[in-house]
């Protein structure tokens, strides 16, 4: 018996996977790193300046994730 999920089906499933998950990690990430940086700020009461880092590490952190994941999905598209 024919399984119900052929193999582009499959494949089509997982890339939707990853791409979907993409936008999460790239919040997850902002936020992390926005909140890194206010109890850093709280700490050393160096207000705004850890706050902003931390908000912008969490960007470019998040925009890392964005492009290594779709290069990667899209690397499968090629093979």
């Amino acid at each position: 018996m024919e399984s119900p999920i052929d193999k582009r089906t499959g494949q089509a499933i997982r890339k939707l996977g990853a791409l979907s998950s993409v936008g999460l990690s790239l919040v997850l990430a902002v936020v992390m790193g926005a909140a890194a940086g206010y109890f850093a700020d709280r700490w050393l009461g160096t207000t705004p300046w850890g706050f902003l880092v931390g908000f912008f590490l969490g960007v470019a952190a998040g925009m890392r994730t964005v492009f290594r994941t779709v290069s990667a999905v899209s690397k499968d598209d090629e093979a």
